[in-house]
């Protein structure tokens, strides 16, 4: 059996706060993505400057950042896409007050051909289903699961 070792807990504290107090460390490299997402503010300064897609790209490729116009468009459309979206209020849904059951008044039904008129009081409420809905058996072998 291994010997446990025990660590004291002033390590564990000096380990903590010596760790928490490190700056973030720089990625050495970036994905292509990651990339285009530092530059975005760039690129969008050269497209308000009238700069097209092609040309930036060919820009990007020249800095040893190899892009094609269309992956360029991709990307572009991608970051726009995680900018929230204004969009137009809608006018709030108003719903009608509901009627007091005193107020209602009781329902006629429509006779059929030789049959009398029937009342329903609105007031006289159904009661609940105690029925419950099917439940098929379980299949063999299945209680080894429960």
């Amino acid at each position: 059996m291994p010997k446990t070792i025990r660590i004291a807990k002033t390590a564990i504290d000096d380990a903590i706060s010596t760790f928490s107090d490190l700056p973030a460390k720089a990625p050495a490299d970036y994905s292509l993505r990651e990339a285009i997402g530092q530059i975005l503010p760039a690129i969008n300064d050269l497209i308000k400057k009238g700069y097209n897609l092609d040309e930036i790209s060919q820009l990007l490729t020249q800095k040893d950042i190899a892009i094609s116009s269309a992956t360029l468009k991709q990307y572009l459309r991608d970051f726009g896409k995680s900018k929230p979206k204004q969009s137009r209020s809608k006018p709030p849904v108003v719903t009608p007050d509901p009627i007091p059951d005193a107020v209602v008044s009781p329902e006629v039904s429509k006779p059929k051909a030789g049959k009398n008129p029937v009342v329903k009081d609105a007031t006289v409420d159904k009661p609940a289903s105690t029925e419950q809905p099917y439940k098929s058996p379980p299949k063999p072998g299945a209680e080894q699961f429960k």
